[in-house]
């Protein structure tokens, strides 16, 4: 039976039986209640006396230790934040389903070694095949601990230290780590956005750099932040040039069930048997069904060849955490409503956000994106009217003539610089108490841009919107 839209049932069973080869990671209180409602601006509870989802109700994030919330307040010290729009997750609450499954798995108090869902790779193939008509090998899936996990492995494997990895930039930020962590450096390929707000490979760079000898492309698809739904043609374009010069593509395609209003998503292995045999795909639950916490990915090839070097490079992940794996598996049985509807609310965020900053905040220039959750926002003008180039180089040379230092993540102080990225950051806090992200993060292109995230409630979506544009009026 088809769930109503927006209504979306709590199931009454259990993970059901454990066993297979594909798996999972971390657990946070998906069955935490909201704490003050501070963050919700809007009626009705996020899930209502019948255990439905309601994404109007958005859900508080405040006081349990999101990075989103806060962990961004705890890095700016008696700074005001209204919304939290720079991390890549959402404010909604999960499936009904996947919360029941972890509350069931509690109710057994012992917790030595455990087997995946028997059915967690059938899953993954079903849902894959259901949503997007995509053949994924069952045998040849591995778990990683989230995608990132997964393409370190494959750099890994497939590289080595000193290599060039190719990258389609404006890109997500996290692939520079990754590359890094590999010891190898990226090959950025710029893109240039059209009038229509459309950002376009640069065909005869792309291919130069190829030609030099790069063997590793990582694509994303869709695209983050830029928000491309990629082409059956593009990616056909990319797998040729690929296959041409002996480059793998490793396809992340994580944001795969985020596509906005009529556009559509490609898998990137279903394009044809050239292509399929000559990549890597990674997928996840994380971003779909916001259980990122959860830290679970899995990967897969057509190339069996492929899966084997992965092995053989280290990657060894049989068995991850078992929340995580019931987590993903009751997400991958019971969402397609879920994720249906949710998208529909999304849609219409983006539609609200590039009305409202069309006809109110004409500093800021967006046109609707066609997947992700994600706006990248044309703030050059922004930038210009505040001098953002200028100030962040002045505070720069204090800060380094002051000796004016700050603590990473790791503990490590060095000084505190200020690329224009930064300082645009810090007067969007300063000013219209929102958080987003620098676009000069994601490589060239991006510079002179910022990320939003748009997967929130409409009032809050509305609150971040209003708070911006108050802000630039003061300019």
């Amino acid at each position: 039976m088809k769930f109503s839209r927006r209504m979306f049932m709590k199931g009454t069973g259990t993970a059901a039986l454990l066993g297979s080869a594909v798996g999972t990671t971390a657990l946070t209180a998906c069955s935490q209640e909201p704490q003050n409602n501070n963050n919700s601006t809007t009626d009705g509870a996020a899930l209502s006396m019948d255990n439905q989802v309601n994404f109007d109700a958005g859900y508080d994030r405040n006081n349990t230790n999101s990075v989103k919330f806060d962990m961004i307040k705890m890095l700016n010290p008696g700074k005001q934040l209204d919304v939290g729009m720079g991390i890549a997750d959402m404010d909604f609450r999960t499936l009904p389903q996947v919360t029941s499954a972890l509350k069931k798995r509690l109710e057994t108090e012992n917790w030595g070694y455990e087997l995946p869902p028997l059915d967690y790779p059938s899953n993954i193939v079903a849902w894959n095949k259901r949503r997007y008509n995509a053949d994924v090998p069952q045998g040849n899936i591995l778990n990683c601990v989230g995608v990132l996990d997964g393409v370190l492995s494959i750099l890994m494997s497939f590289g080595k230290e000193g290599d060039e990895v190719l990258l389609v930039t404006p890109n997500y930020s996290s692939f520079f780590t990754t590359i890094h962590q590999a010891n190898m450096h990226e090959a950025e390929s710029e893109m240039t956005k059209t009038d229509n707000g459309r950002w376009e490979i640069n065909w005869e760079d792309f291919e130069t750099k190829l030609a030099s000898g790069i063997k590793l492309f990582i694509l994303c698809n869709p695209q983050n932040p830029t928000g491309n739904c990629w082409t059956a043609d593009e990616l056909k374009r990319m797998g040729d040039l690929c296959n041409q010069y002996g480059c793998l593509v490793i396809a992340d395609e994580i944001h795969c069930d985020f596509v906005m209003g009529d556009n559509k998503y490609v898998p990137y292995a279903d394009l044809g048997e050239e292509y399929a045999q000559n990549s890597i795909s990674l997928k996840s639950t994380s971003k779909s069904f916001n259980l990122a916490a959860h830290r679970t990915g899995y990967m897969f090839s057509h190339n069996r060849e492929y899966i084997d070097k992965v092995l053989k490079g280290g990657h060894q992940r049989l068995l991850l955490n078992i929340m995580g794996m019931i987590a993903s598996n009751e997400a991958l049985k019971h969402g397609d409503d879920y994720i249906d509807e949710q998208n529909a609310y999304l849609t219409e965020n983006m539609k609200f956000a590039e009305k409202f900053i069309t006809e109110r905040i004409p500093m800021v220039n967006y046109q609707a994106h066609e997947g992700t959750y994600l706006a990248f926002l044309d703030c050059r003008e922004l930038a210009t009217k505040l001098d953002a180039t200028t100030k962040a180089a002045e505070l720069t040379a204090y800060n380094t003539e002051n000796n004016v230092t700050e603590t990473d993540f790791f503990g490590v102080e060095h000084i505190k610089t200020y690329p224009p990225g930064r300082y645009m950051k810090e007067w969007v806090l300063d000013n219209a108490r929102i958080d987003i992200n620098p676009g000069a993060n994601y490589g060239k292109g991006g510079e002179g841009y910022m990320r939003m995230n748009l997967a929130t409630n409409r009032a809050q979506l509305q609150k971040a919107l209003e708070n911006l544009e108050a802000a630039v009026k003061t300019l």
